[in-house]
């Protein structure tokens, strides 16, 4: 499960949460890593050209809330744009969902499902940042 990742450091789990979304690039550097709560982390990994980020939750209302999050780690006016999961699950077939006794659906559970992988009870959403890659080469 990708928040184990708080007790191991093991890249790999990094590597197989963000393979639901891209191929591996050659090289992915880790920027910063940060427990939001004993249930939220986001992950900041630069590839050598594009900055991303990797957010995991069990309970996430929306997307906006992941937009959210995120943006308190980024520089002023950055934006992001959530890239499309390979394997689109429906939230109610979903693992966090299914495994909770209460789950409140997303705001809009189509889209929502379109950017959320999964990894145990976790929803996992990887970012592309618009920040400049001369600030981190």
């Amino acid at each position: 499960m990708l928040r184990d990742y708080k007790y191991t450091e093991n890249w790999r789990l990094l590597d197989f949460a963000m393979e639901m979304f891209i191929s591996l690039p050659p090289r992915l550097s880790l920027v910063g890593f940060t427990e939001l709560s004993p249930d939220s982390f986001v992950w900041k990994i630069f590839d050598g050209q594009t900055m991303y980020y990797l957010y995991a939750e069990d309970f996430v209302p929306s997307l906006d809330h992941v937009r959210e999050q995120i943006s308190f780690f980024a520089p002023k006016g950055t934006s992001f744009e959530f890239i499309t999961v390979k394997k689109q699950v429906a939230f109610e077939d979903s693992l966090p969902n299914k495994s909770a006794h209460t789950y409140k659906p997303p705001v809009d559970e189509y889209e929502f499902s379109k950017y959320a992988a999964q990894s145990g009870h976790d929803f996992v959403f990887l970012l592309q940042s618009s920040e400049a890659s001369e600030d981190y080469s």
